[in-house]
């Protein structure tokens, strides 16, 4: 797992699910997303960063993923924000 800090300071885990799956958490009093008509979650923003884009990279662990699929995780608690990424190399 690793951590990296938003503008603000704020903690952002990234942390490695699988083969082809990182889910990126942290605490965000808001967040932003864009999705095409058919509901497909196109990009994610935690308040003060980073911001995610499907076709776009996430740099974890030595490697530079390319961001296949976004989904958003259910917050379980509050100002708790969660995506997974699902990416390939």
């Amino acid at each position: 797992m690793d951590v990296i800090k938003s503008r603000y300071g704020k903690d952002r885990s990234i942390e490695k699910l699988g083969d082809k799956r990182i889910r990126v958490m942290g605490e965000s009093n808001f967040t932003r997303a864009s999705q095409t008509d058919e509901g497909v979650v196109t990009m994610f923003d935690f308040e003060g960063g980073p911001c995610y884009n499907v076709g776009g990279t996430i740099k974890h662990q030595r490697t530079t993923w390319k961001i296949k699929e976004i989904q958003i995780e259910e917050a379980k608690y509050d100002k708790l924000a969660s995506v997974i990424l699902k990416v390939d190399f």
